[in-house]
């Protein structure tokens, strides 16, 4: 039942995304539920930051505002697993890997045990204890966790970062809709992805589609900080936006 609920909800975020808004009685007549089993619905989605309610509905949530990255997971997953797939051909085996917070790279440390004796360094909680479990090496960067991305950040964590080299760093993003490069909602964030790359000798982003309509508050670095953007099949008009890095499309 509890897993019911849950699917519906995920196909009503994914009709906001989609059509930027919906109405309570077209979805209770589509899910052949009640009016007040599809309030209920959009009540818990706007307490965890999906939507804004309307009268009658509910509209997609335009202001800048960061949703938690365990509720992101479910967001588009079959794309960010795609992602994922494309990204874990760029990484050796016997290298070092820093992999930051976030859904998309979380799917990516999922695939880790396909590849051979990695280094695996980050600073996201749900990663650690994915990689966890596997047979890599891990350094897991202590600092100040910030509660909605799970991740460690500040002093202590940046010095770390600036004592060790990476191979490969795999980044995400909460968007960058109208700017140069990817942006996130976090200051604390954006410090800990500039020392990344300062760090790493191969740079990649991973951003779903979904990201050329969103915008975080800090732009941590511009496209041609990095060598490899890996996203879904997307319009010319949003291939465009990407100037300085290789764009990769993943099928």
């Amino acid at each position: 039942m509890i897993k019911k609920i849950e699917n519906r909800q995920q196909e009503i975020y994914q009709k906001i995304l989609t059509n930027g808004k919906v109405r309570v009685v077209d979805l209770a007549k589509e899910y052949d539920v009640s009016m007040e089993t599809i309030r209920k619905d959009l009540n818990r989605m706007e307490s965890q930051g999906l939507l804004h309610k309307t009268h009658g509905g509910a509209c997609r949530k335009e202001d800048n505002s960061e949703v938690a990255v365990n509720v992101k997971v479910n967001e588009n997953a079959s794309f960010k697993q795609n992602l994922a797939k494309r990204a874990l051909g760029e990484i050796p085996d016997h290298s070092s890997l820093f992999i930051g917070p976030g859904s998309t790279t979380l799917s990516l440390a999922k695939l880790l045990p396909l590849k051979k004796d990695l280094l695996v360094v980050t600073n996201s909680l749900m990663i650690a204890n994915e990689v966890t479990n596997q047979k890599h090496e891990l350094i897991f960067l202590g600092g100040k966790v910030l509660k909605k991305s799970q991740c460690a950040t500040g002093a202590f964590t940046l010095n770390y970062i600036d004592a060790i080299h990476f191979d490969v760093a795999c980044l995400g993003c909460d968007g960058f809709k109208n700017s140069r490069g990817p942006t996130t909602f976090s200051f604390e964030e954006m410090e800990v992805n500039q020392h990344v790359l300062r760090q790493a000798e191969k740079k990649i982003i991973l951003a779903d589609q979904s990201k050329f309509d969103w915008q975080g508050t800090y732009m941590y670095a511009p496209f041609d900080s990095f060598d490899l953007l890996i996203t879904n099949p997307i319009d010319m008009e949003k291939k465009k936006r990407i100037q300085g890095c290789n764009l990769i499309i993943a099928k």
